[in-house]
């Protein structure tokens, strides 16, 4: 899959301007199209309020959402380099189905670039990585907050388990680990799997016909798999990693496996995601 055509949560938080300088050097890499999604929720007075509702507030508020959005976009525009084409979208909707709705959006993309969001649960950036995640069908690669810069791509950390997500992920990466200088597939030993065996032998050999380089490195079992895996990406200088996402979403929560949902937490790298 040649990765054209980008969609990217258009942040109006402190961390917009990071997601967005990532999401524009990708697509500058690549020559693929961007498009920014802003996000002008509607407010609505919930079923329970009695007596008269602020209307006027409500829908102040609404236009304050769009004006963010708008204003986040020209300097997005602003900022794009020559040769990268964006266009704008804006999903209008209640605050319950925004995720839903970029979700449904980002499966019309190649990818979906979000932010890791703020350190508390339930911000946009982390609502609309859960919505696009679970509802697309499609990859997400989602920047942390710390990360600075344009998208480096120069050194790839697989996470491998053999599992449907993980070769997912593999094949929604293949075009990033085709540019990448370094490859590698990184397996974390079962207490029950024979220390002879390799897992990941056969990725590096579909990778290697795809004229991808690959080796492997087997780490030896530990309780907590996301905090080993992110402590190797940050000792061997990974630009970013490769995983499959586990979880479920239901009842507007969002549920990760425990592997997924310390990568999301505590990535200190970009992840790219697949389910």
């Amino acid at each position: 899959m040649a990765i054209k055509d980008l969609l990217v949560h258009l942040d109006t938080s402190e961390h917009g301007g990071n997601v967005a300088e990532f999401a524009l050097s990708l697509a500058q890499q690549f020559n693929a199209h961007l498009t920014a999604a802003g996000l002008a929720l509607q407010l609505i007075p919930p079923a329970s309020f009695m007596g008269e509702y602020p209307y006027d507030l409500m829908v102040e508020a609404t236009e304050n959402a769009q004006k963010a959005a708008d204003d986040a976009y020209k300097a997005f525009a602003q900022a794009a380099s020559y040769g990268v084409e964006t266009d704008y979208v804006v999903i209008k909707t209640v605050p319950g189905e925004a995720k839903s709705e970029f979700g449904r959006l980002a499966g019309h993309f190649d990818m979906a670039i979000v932010g890791q969001g703020g350190p508390d649960f339930g911000s946009d950036d982390e609502l609309m990585a859960e919505g696009a995640l679970f509802g697309s069908g499609r990859p997400v690669f989602v920047v942390p907050r710390i990360h600075k810069g344009p998208a480096k791509l120069g050194k790839a950390m697989v996470c491998w388990d053999g599992g449907m997500a993980a070769a997912r992920a593999v094949g929604d990466a293949l075009p990033l680990l085709e540019q990448a200088g370094a490859v590698e597939i990184v397996s974390i030993v079962s207490k029950n799997l024979p220390s002879e065996e390799l897992p990941g032998f056969n990725l590096t050999r579909h990778l290697a016909r795809h004229g991808v380089n690959a080796t492997l490195r087997k780490l030896p079992y530990a309780d907590d798999i996301g905090a080993c895996l992110l402590s190797y990406a940050a000792d061997s200088g990974a630009d970013f990693i490769v995983s499959g996402g586990y979880g479920h979403s239901r009842f507007r929560e969002f549920v990760f496996g425990g592997v997924t949902n310390t990568l999301f937490k505590s990535m200190t790298v970009p992840v790219l995601m697949s389910r």
